[in-house]
């Protein structure tokens, strides 16, 4: 089986094969109808409530503070990324 993971913001491709977005919260400024989806997932994600305890820092699980939630004062959306690049911030 072939996985590859794609930004939520990038563009479809013809060679993207089935699309599949894995997140709770829809990327911004993306349209239903321009991503192309195959299914969302929203089951597969992390939860809320983990999301708001690591920060949404994809970095802190390699840092050495990764056991030390970020401030909750920072809140971040999450961009979104699809089964099939990669998630980052904006």
């Amino acid at each position: 089986m072939d996985l590859r993971l794609k930004r939520a913001y990038e563009p479809a491709e013809a060679a993207d094969g089935e699309r599949i977005l894995i997140d709770r919260l829809w990327p911004r400024g993306v349209r239903r109808a321009d991503a192309h989806l195959d299914e969302w997932a929203r089951e597969l994600a992390p939860s809320t409530e983990l999301r708001r305890w690591f920060g949404h820092d994809p970095a802190a699980s390699r840092s050495s503070g990764a056991g030390t939630p970020r401030s909750s004062s920072r809140s971040r959306r999450s961009c979104g990324s699809f089964a099939g690049g990669q998630a980052g911030e904006r």
